[in-house]
């Protein structure tokens, strides 16, 4: 006689194809893809604050580059005038020259380069050597 059932299977069998436990099927998959998106975000948000910082620092390179030519300039070391040199050399790295202010034989520049994300600003002075060196 049959009691109903099928042979080899229990009450155990039962709940899980009735789904009383189906809802679960799959979670660690999603899960699994919750954690890889998570990681991802984290390192692109941790490579783009790194690739400002770069930037940063590049720029202020660059002023500092740009400051330097235009006391030279001033100075009469290189031909030329020290705004206009900033400015061709600015032109070169492709970033805004803000000011250029020659005073005596020292130079003060200020740089800006607009692109993705805020805008980054360095300055920069540079003159002849002081005395006590």
């Amino acid at each position: 006689m049959s009691t109903g059932r099928a042979r080899g299977r229990n009450a155990e069998n039962d709940q899980w194809q009735m789904g009383r436990f189906w809802g679960s099927a799959g979670s660690g998959t999603i899960l699994g893809l919750g954690l890889v998106a998570g990681i991802l975000a984290g390192l692109i948000s941790a490579n783009i604050a790194a690739n400002w910082l770069v930037s940063a620092q590049k720029l202020q390179s660059q002023a500092d580059l740009i400051a330097l030519a235009a006391a030279d300039s001033a100075r009469g070391l290189t031909t030329g005038f020290p705004c206009q040199t900033a400015g061709q050399m600015a032109h070169i790295y492709m970033v805004s020259l803000d000011s250029c202010r020659i005073v005596g034989f020292e130079s003060f520049i200020r740089l800006s380069l607009a692109g993705i994300g805020p805008t980054l600003e360095a300055t920069s002075r540079a003159g002849p050597p002081t005395n006590g060196n």
